[in-house]
């Protein structure tokens, strides 16, 4: 007997509540402001000859372009649950999430082309307007930090967008370090050299986002969850006998889902009905996991 512990009639509601307006009004704010701040570090780079100012200019517009797809995701992920899509759009955020990553891959790849080429080419770098394009950009990416700092903690599309930011703001504390040393010491090395410290710096911090999200994608049980603790603790549970077949997936950062098979000793449906509950209760306040699927048998399953 399969027993849903939550079923909604359709259509369903809304799934993407906790997304709130406000949020989306601070994303585009920062959108504008990261594009206006690669464009000036693009013309900088260019004018100074500094592929450290270039480097991070790119970084910073792929920030956008993954600014655009978050915001879009978002917009997407608040479609209502159908009977076509009974889970509804969530997944759009960490298919954009991972679609971010990729682009973030391309670009340290090109990054990393160009260093290793000015390492055996030097090129000489005019600090004079390296230095005051890099303070502004690290002023911009401040300021774009500071805006979405409270919205980071409502959904990891947007706290990976904050990551990102984070991410640019420190290179361009690098890039500044290196037009200090230029100025001072006319030593042009200095350059590509700290273009490929900021590119191992962000491909750690990326690598990270694309290994969480296939993990969601490939609904592989979410790291905080010890199967076995899991298993143990509903097995402890007076008319439990034996949990088997457990399955626990993510849909998207903050939803969980499991099913599995409990074999129990009690025999009338108001028993089963309240050792639903009790198991139901536990796997929420617990372990997080709010959607239960829960097939009780008399007898144990032999396949």
């Amino acid at each position: 007997m399969v027993r849903p512990l939550q079923a909604a009639p359709f259509p369903f509601p809304n799934m993407s509540d906790h997304e709130h307006p406000k949020s989306e009004s601070k994303l585009i704010v920062t959108i504008l402001l990261n594009l206006t701040i690669s464009v000036a570090e693009i013309i900088g780079g260019l004018f100074s000859g500094s592929l450290a100012l270039i480097s991070d200019a790119l970084h910073n517009l792929t920030d956008t372009t993954s600014m655009f797809i978050s915001l879009f995701s978002i917009r997407i992920a608040r479609k209502e649950r159908s009977f076509r899509n009974t889970y509804g759009f969530k997944r759009a955020e960490i298919i954009a999430a991972l679609v971010n990553s990729v682009l973030l891959f391309i670009t340290m790849a090109y990054i990393f082309f160009e260093a290793i080429q000015q390492l055996f080419h030097p090129q000489e770098v005019v600090s004079s307007i390296m230095l005051p394009v890099a303070i502004i950009g690290l002023f911009g990416n401040f300021f774009s930090a500071l805006l979405l700092f409270r919205e980071a903690k409502t959904s990891f599309n947007l706290k990976s967008t904050f990551l990102h930011i984070v991410i640019d703001t420190v290179s361009s504390v690098i890039v500044i370090i290196g037009g200090i040393i230029i100025r001072y010491t006319s030593w042009f090395y200095i350059d590509p050299i700290l273009s490929i410290a900021v590119l191992f710096f962000v491909l750690n911090e990326g690598f990270g986002v694309f290994r969480d999200v296939l993990h969601i994608l490939m609904q592989g049980t979410p790291t905080d969850i010890d199967l076995s603790q899991m298993k143990s603790r509903l097995e402890s549970i007076p008319g439990v006998v034996n949990v088997h077949h457990i399955h626990v997936w993510s849909l998207n950062e903050t939803d969980r889902f499991t099913e599995f098979h409990v074999a129990v000793s009690c025999q009338s449906f108001e028993e089963m009905d309240t050792l639903r509950e009790k198991i139901h209760a536990i796997l929420d306040h617990e372990f997080h996991i709010e959607h239960t699927t829960i097939q009780f048998e008399g007898k144990s399953c032999e396949a």
